[in-house]
């Protein structure tokens, strides 16, 4: 009877220690979470931004793009975190996903930046210079539409490792 308690006893323990204990991977899916959130507001602020570009509201596509920008910050500190978690656990599809997210969110701050500073050349009306700028951002984010692919095919080609 005292061998029961016992066992069970050590049972409840390694349970108990096995449900605090984080791996690497776990944490890496918990990081996932509020890395796409960031990503999700930050890019309904830009194409917010974008569209009050358009319709000549310039200082609420000012805000709008700060708002992205902040929601794209947001999310590379996640990124970053996620990304020393995916080298720490030494496995290759994870650091490849974690890469592949970093670099999607530095493509859509490179953009952000891109768009903030065609802004006030649209406010002066000189065309030539905010083209170029819009072009520049438009280019950004093509590229981290890339790294958005990428990310998810290698999701497809690891289903048990994404749950």
């Amino acid at each position: 009877m005292d061998n029961k308690i016992i066992i069970l006893g050590i049972v409840i323990i390694i349970i108990f220690f096995s449900g605090c204990i984080q791996s690497d991977t776990s944490k890496i899916d918990g990081f996932s979470t509020s890395i796409n959130t960031h990503l999700k507001s930050g890019d309904g602020y830009y194409n917010n931004a974008g569209t009050d570009a358009n319709k000549f509201l310039y200082s609420r596509a000012l805000k709008e793009s700060d708002n992205a920008s902040s929601e794209f910050n947001q999310a590379r500190s996640f990124a970053s975190q996620g990304f020393t978690y995916a080298q720490n656990s030494n496995d290759t599809v994870y650091i490849n996903y974690m890469q592949s997210v970093l670099n999607e969110i530095d493509a859509k701050i490179n953009a952000t930046n891109e768009l903030k500073t065609a802004i006030p050349y649209l406010m002066d009306n000189d065309t030539k210079n905010a083209n170029i700028h819009v072009g520049n951002a438009n280019g950004f984010m093509n590229k981290a539409t890339t790294f958005n692919d990428q990310r998810e095919n290698i999701v497809k080609q690891n289903p048990t490792k994404f749950k």
